[in-house]
């Protein structure tokens, strides 16, 4: 009886593997849509989920599986149409999610050419750079948005000081190319965040009553440097010019879509080489010889499968910050070079589930190998596991599911700790 559970056991586990070897994922290509004439919505009930009354199962399960991009797109054109058609009967947040999707598919082949330079660049499978751009911006060429205070921009959704740590490392003559100030320090006291503030006020009054997802760099060429450096934190005058050409050059580049792709592929490089743990990093690599199997238009050149656990705490990393390497050490009670083979599935939970609640408070507290205390709030517990989620659906094939979000009740930064999460020890 030992000898034939121990023999499940083993295929489990070699099924398992075969799984993340080869999971359902999208090729690249696949996220965009391939140019079909869309089916009139028009006269469906809900855009998001009905279908024209002609249509056959057949039909409905062609556009929900091989047309599914176009289908995606089809259906927020149909809203924005209604909302063309009758101005103000779809709510701000719908009509926004609509435009960025639809946005999103132009110049499909640019972005597409960009998201593979950037990936083979940097050693990151495909799949974790579409559904982390994805997940950011709908792959649509953002404007300058407040973000809490971060005042992120473009596809990427990279704040200034993300930024200026990109272009820096470009040669001198593209930096000056972007009319980049070269040799400026990009760390919080140099460029802190707020300085875009002024700058983005000012841009806001000359969109007028067009919508803010519509801003974008025209509306920041005619700020002069005495319109926003009295707002500047105290500074002499040399580092107050400086900061307001880097600005000026952020606020106008950042949409640029090479910039963008390129600079997001190095933020999560280097989550990646400096905070990933070297067990994680050394897991989910192909042997000589293998790849993933699915044929895509362009050649799979990772050397990590499509959704690699490594990868995907990157991409946790940039929207929590490292810590989150040592909510696994507290989950799996182990240093972090010592992490269990983990799946995306087992990331998500110790994300969700690292860390034990902090009585009285809004925070979680969690303590690495080395009996050290952290603390952060649950509201960020929340939303990282919930973005790595978002990241794997947004590249998983149509109709199918790998990972899901297990918040049980909705991540927000007012509401309290919800009693399910209250009783847990944060450990596995």
């Amino acid at each position: 009886m030992k000898i034939a559970f121990l023999i499940f056991l083993f295929f489990t586990k070699v099924m398992a593997q075969d799984f993340w070897q080869n999971p359902p994922v999208i090729c690249p290509e696949e996220i965009m849509p391939k140019g079909f004439v869309c089916p009139d919505f028009s006269k469906v009930v809900n855009v998001y989920t009905d279908y024209p009354d002609e249509f056959s199962v057949d039909d409905i399960n062609e556009w929900k599986t091989n047309r599914a991009a176009d289908l995606r797109i089809c259906r927020n054109k149909e809203v924005l149409r209604r909302e063309a058609a009758n101005p103000g009967n779809i709510g701000a947040t719908v009509r926004e999610l609509a435009w960025m999707t639809v946005s999103g598919a132009e110049k499909a082949s640019e972005k597409l050419a960009e998201i593979k330079k950037a990936s083979d660049e940097f050693g990151m499978p495909e799949q974790i750079l579409v559904g982390a751009m994805r997940q950011e911006s709908l792959l649509s060429t953002l404007g300058v948005s407040p973000d809490g205070g971060n005042y992120s921009c473009g596809m990427s959704q990279l704040n200034i000081q993300e930024w200026c740590r990109g272009i820096s490392r470009l040669p001198e003559s593209e930096q000056q190319k972007y009319a980049w100030p070269v040799g400026i320090s990009c760390d919080d006291t140099t460029l802190p965040l707020i300085l875009v503030k002024p700058f983005y006020d000012i841009a806001i009054k000359n969109l007028s009553t067009k919508p803010l997802y519509l801003l974008d760099s025209t509306h920041f060429q005619s700020i002069q440097f005495q319109d926003v450096s009295l707002s500047f934190p105290s500074a002499v005058n040399e580092l107050q010019l400086k900061r307001f050409e880097a600005v000026k050059s952020f606020v106008g580049n950042c949409q640029n879509i090479s910039l963008s792709v390129h600079l997001k592929a190095q933020t999560l490089r280097d989550l990646f080489d400096k905070y990933v743990p070297t067990s994680l990093k050394l897991s989910q690599i192909y042997k000589a010889g293998q790849s993933y199997q699915r044929k895509c238009l362009s050649p799979y050149t990772s050397q990590y499968y499509p959704l690699h656990t490594g990868w995907l705490l990157a991409v946790a990393m940039y929207n929590a910050g490292p810590l989150q390497s040592i909510i696994l050490e507290h989950y799996y009670q182990t240093d972090a070079n010592h992490l269990p083979d983990l799946n995306p599935k087992d990331l998500i939970e110790a994300l969700h589930w690292g860390g034990k609640w902090k009585k009285n408070t809004s925070l979680i507290e969690f303590k690495d190998s080395e009996d050290n205390l952290y603390t952060q709030k649950w509201f960020k517990s929340c939303i990282v596991q919930r973005h790595v989620a978002r990241v794997v659906q947004h590249v998983t094939l149509p109709s199918m599911s790998i990972a899901k979000s297990l918040e049980q009740a909705p991540c927000s930064p007012l509401a309290d700790v919800p009693e399910y999460r209250k009783i847990s020890s944060g450990i596995k």
